[in-house]
């Protein structure tokens, strides 16, 4: 397996992007590419995953219970994941963008289904972190948008209150 970072030199955009492109920047051949990668969507689907995955805070990691504390740094994380995507990538095509917000969305939904998982009811497990994976997903990308992108702590103190009292935790 091999990762192929993102370099800003690079001038095509995703859409435009070849295998043979890909496989000079890693100096393999594309024979090797195609022995671990399916496709350039397969890689890319990797690469959020490892950058996501490394963003992950060890107390969200191995969060017992979804505390203000879990839900504030999963909001701060999923913003800043979603920061580097959007401003320091090249998000220039429309199927990067839905890609890297679905691959998003999924982990997110996996980080908070794991953490609620530690108590019996599966179905509702499943069903509650799906909507409060896309309430932080969501009000983070709007944040990018249209929010003060300078000020993530106005961010969590905005949503993490709304999360909280949906999920009937806020201890306020």
């Amino acid at each position: 397996m091999f990762f192929v970072q993102y370099d800003p030199s690079f001038h095509k955009g995703f859409d435009a992007i070849t295998i043979k492109d890909i496989a000079q920047r890693a100096t393999i051949n594309r024979a090797t590419f195609y022995a671990h990668y399916e496709d350039k969507y397969a890689l890319l689907d990797e690469i959020i995953e490892q950058a996501f995955l490394k963003m992950i805070p060890g107390q969200v990691a191995n969060a017992q219970e979804f505390t203000d504390e879990i839900c504030s740094q999963l909001i701060l994380m999923t913003y800043r994941y979603i920061v580097d995507f959007y401003q320091i990538c090249r998000m220039d095509s429309k199927s990067i963008a839905t890609l890297v917000d679905s691959k998003i969305k999924k982990m997110l939904r996996q980080i908070i289904e794991d953490i609620f998982l530690k108590g019996d009811d599966r179905q509702l497990a499943r069903m509650v972190s799906a909507m409060t994976a896309s309430a932080i997903y969501g009000a983070a990308y709007d944040w990018l948008i249209f929010g003060e992108s300078d000020r993530p702590d106005l961010l969590v103190d905005i949503v993490r209150p709304y999360v909280m009292n949906g999920l009937g935790l806020n201890r306020n």
